[in-house]
């Protein structure tokens, strides 16, 4: 699995966390029980099968790739430099200016460095929100258009923990432990999401 993925993953297990789990007994094909239509989701294999999700990833891994080359650049120069005076007389004016502007070099590419981390930490940010938002606003469509009463958020099983700690952790935001497939609109979801992506692309062409 891909940085960006992982990512993704960690920040939605907080972000959707806060969910009511909710029981339902009798369910017929259109899944109504009492007057309620219910639906679940999955947020985890939305994410993972968004094709604008794709998309960012790859650019956020052009993004690191590009501040990565300039890292290694700036490091090659002064691995360069400070060969360069290895090779000068100790005690030399000339030396001790290289040894100056090598400390002045360090400083920039830590600076730089910390920037690339703090820019990239960010589009990561923007880019859960983005997908995020266009996730709650494409189930509430859904759930509007299909006339469910309430659509719980879902995830697969995952109880591999190497702490006590995280396994209460996992045990604890599971919201459903058990939904006929009738009612998980995952795969319609995700169809419609990128459907609209690719229109959008389109038109942007």
């Amino acid at each position: 699995m891909n940085r960006i993925s992982i990512k993704f993953r960690i920040l939605t297990i907080f972000v959707f966390s806060i969910v009511s789990i909710v029981a339902f007994s009798s369910m017929q094909q259109d899944v109504k029980a009492e007057g309620l239509k219910v639906g679940v989701v999955d947020i985890n294999e939305i994410f993972d099968k968004s094709a604008k999700r794709i998309d960012l990833d790859q650019q956020l891994k052009d993004t690191e790739a590009e501040f990565k080359k300039e890292i290694e650049s700036k490091k090659k120069i002064m691995i360069d430099l400070n060969e360069e005076t290895q090779l000068l007389d100790l005690g030399s004016e000339s030396r001790n200016a290289n040894i100056e502007i090598l400390e002045k070099k360090n400083v920039e590419l830590e600076g730089y460095a910390k920037f690339a981390e703090n820019q990239l930490t960010k589009k990561y940010k923007n880019a859960f929100e983005v997908i995020y938002e266009e996730i709650i606003k494409e189930v509430d469509s859904f759930g509007k258009e299909g006339n469910y009463s309430i659509i719980i958020k879902k995830e697969k099983p995952n109880l591999e923990s190497n702490q006590l700690s995280d396994l209460q952790f996992k045990i604890g935001i599971r919201t459903v432990l058990y939904n006929s497939s009738a009612i998980d609109i995952t795969q319609a979801v995700t169809e419609r999401m990128n459907a609209n992506y690719q229109r959008e692309k389109a038109s942007a062409e």
